[in-house]
């Protein structure tokens, strides 16, 4: 099963030959920005290390120790991530019907939608009754495990009440438990934590890889998962959420307000702005312009790379706009800054309408370098 993480394969590799070598350290931190294969790594690696398969690809994935680590109901995998205050028992117990729903559906849509956020509907961290009753468990021997799993989700959302009640578990761990902390944000963690794990980076993903994830997972087509692969900067969570239904209609309004910048359709745009106004907030505008910059990006290296032009599914539209004048790049270069110049109008909460209508000429601006 490891080999169903990609990208990554500098982890794989060290953790494969730690559990070849039986040398496993007794506290790791994953650490690396969101979406990137940390979490699924964890799992894998706690299920390795108590795969009850003979074969030499452990994780097997199908043996009983594996089908509980899948199915979160391992009786020696602790697993504990932010939450609402769930009025927790030191016996992990959850009295209220409501809290136990919330933290039900969590780890419900971590088996089935790894890759989406669940919201909880208010503020969340890990909390000190979640702490406290995994350090009454690890005072208990293992059950069935030869390792017990610990792994913590987010580890710098413990306030520092709750990091220094685990820091003195964590400075003398269990015999045979194995504890793996999650962070995105290493810097928020206390320094005598960090000095007691083994440290292990995971880099962004590459785009041709998340590409490759989308369309094997999701079935998402080429030019749509060619771009969430470019805007989603290394992570796969994020791809996945740009490749979504919301994020194609963004894409397919994009090529619409090209067409309309190409044949100088003011009317049309003044229609259609009406309703984006409307309909846009904030980060689909950004959205909107990262899909305009990529399609600009596109029709000025069409002429000289047709080979690395993100929208294939698309050429023939790129190449009837027939851009090939000699300051095609300085114009897309200036399109470009302009479009960094409205995110940050953006971010400074700028009127949306004033930035709907800039997109429409800056974009007329550009298509007339081919003129």
């Amino acid at each position: 099963m490891f080999r169903q993480i990609k990208g990554q394969d500098h982890v794989i590799n060290l953790l494969s030959t730690q559990i070849a070598n039986d040398r496993i350290a007794q506290a790791y931190l994953f650490h690396g920005r969101d979406g990137v294969g940390k979490f699924t790594t964890a799992l894998y690696f706690g299920m390795a290390l108590n795969c009850l398969s003979v074969s030499e690809f452990r994780p097997c994935g199908v043996c009983s120790s594996c089908h509980k680590f899948l199915s979160f109901e391992h009786t020696d995998f602790l697993y504990l991530f932010p939450t609402t205050n769930l009025d927790m028992s030191l016996d992990g117990e959850i009295k209220k019907a409501d809290a136990l729903k919330l933290y039900q559906g969590y780890i419900q849509n971590k088996i089935d939608h790894p890759w989406q956020d669940f919201i909880f509907g208010s503020s969340i961290e890990i909390r000190k009754e979640s702490v406290m009753m995994l350090l009454k468990r690890l005072e208990l021997s293992a059950t069935e495990a030869k390792y017990r799993i610990v792994i913590i989700e987010d580890a710098d959302m413990m306030n520092p009440s709750t990091a220094n009640a685990f820091l003195k578990r964590l400075e003398e761990p269990p015999a045979n438990t194995v504890i793996i902390l999650i962070t995105e944000r290493i810097q928020a963690l206390l320094p005598t934590i960090l000095s007691r794990c083994q440290q292990v980076f995971f880099k962004p993903l590459s785009a041709s890889v998340i590409e490759q994830m989308l369309r094997e997972r999701f079935d998402t087509n080429i030019g749509l998962s060619r771009s969430a692969a470019r805007i989603a900067d290394g992570s796969f969570k994020e791809a996945a959420r740009i490749a979504g239904e919301e994020s194609d209609s963004m894409r397919e309004m994009a090529f619409t307000i090209l067409d309309m910048a190409s044949r100088n359709d003011e009317w049309a745009y003044f229609n259609l702005s009406i309703k984006l106004k409307d309909q846009l907030n904030a980060e689909l505008c950004m959205e909107l312009l990262r899909f305009l910059s990529i399609i600009v990006n596109d029709i000025a290296i069409l002429p000289h790379n047709p080979e690395l032009i993100t929208n294939i599914d698309k050429i023939e539209l790129l190449l009837d706009l027939g851009m090939n004048s000699d300051n095609v790049a300085e114009k897309a270069r200036n399109f470009l800054l302009s479009c960094e110049d409205l995110s940050r109008k953006i971010k400074g909460n700028v009127n949306l309408g004033l930035i709907i209508n800039k997109i429409f000429y800056s974009l007329r601006l550009f298509l007339r370098a081919g003129n």
